[in-house]
């Protein structure tokens, strides 16, 4: 069974998270300590420091979005809302009602909506084009996927369907740098070292 975000949480599960090689170089890497991640709510991520590529690495477990705060099945249930809505409007006020404690401006949740069905479907839209064979005749919507993969959890899936091609992949699901900026921009999105983990105490 797939972890879950409580699983996660509950257990404390990043205390026995662990790497063995850089998945970018395959060579060694020591433990880093851990970062923040704060949505749904507060919880950590195991960190991992490789020498020979001079970055960290978070090892994120499937359900989190990676460079976007939350969760893929809360970004999917987002999108399958505004596919099922008769307007963007509409779909912003059930997804962002305006009686919620970190309620936002109708504009701000449309735009907010909008970005979510854009960067998803472009996923979906990829992953049919690095796995034709899997999803030839899919639209790429949550919905269409839904069917084809007899799952509620789409993006979850194609993370674990799509693990050796994550590098071609955009956030929120894979691995892909922005399109443009080269060295300048992939330093700006590079996790901080930030300070060592603690010394062990004898």
């Amino acid at each position: 069974m797939a972890l879950t975000f409580e699983d996660y949480v509950t257990g404390e599960q990043w205390t026995t998270a662990r790497l063995s090689w850089c998945p970018v170089c395959s060579g060694p890497v020591t433990s880093h300590g851990t970062y923040v991640r704060k949505r749904p709510r507060v919880a950590q991520v195991a960190r991992f420091y490789c020498a020979g590529c001079r970055m960290t690495i978070g090892l994120l477990p499937d359900f989190y979005a990676s460079r976007m705060p939350g969760l893929l099945d809360d970004m999917e249930t987002v999108v399958l809302i505004a596919e099922c809505a008769r307007s963007v409007e509409a779909a912003a006020e059930q997804a962002r009602p305006a009686d919620e404690v970190d309620a936002v401006t109708l504009t701000s949740a449309i735009r907010w909506v909008r970005r979510r069905v854009r960067t998803v479907h472009r996923i979906l839209a990829t992953a049919i084009g690095l796995v034709p064979e899997r999803f030839e005749g899919c639209a790429p919507t949550v919905t269409s996927f839904r069917e084809r993969l007899g799952t509620t959890r789409v993006l979850v899936a194609l993370r674990e369907l799509c693990v050796q091609r994550l590098h071609a992949i955009a956030e929120p699901l894979g691995l892909l740098g922005p399109p443009a900026g080269g060295a300048i921009a992939v330093r700006r999105r590079q996790q901080s070292m930030g300070p060592g983990p603690p010394a062990p105490t004898s």
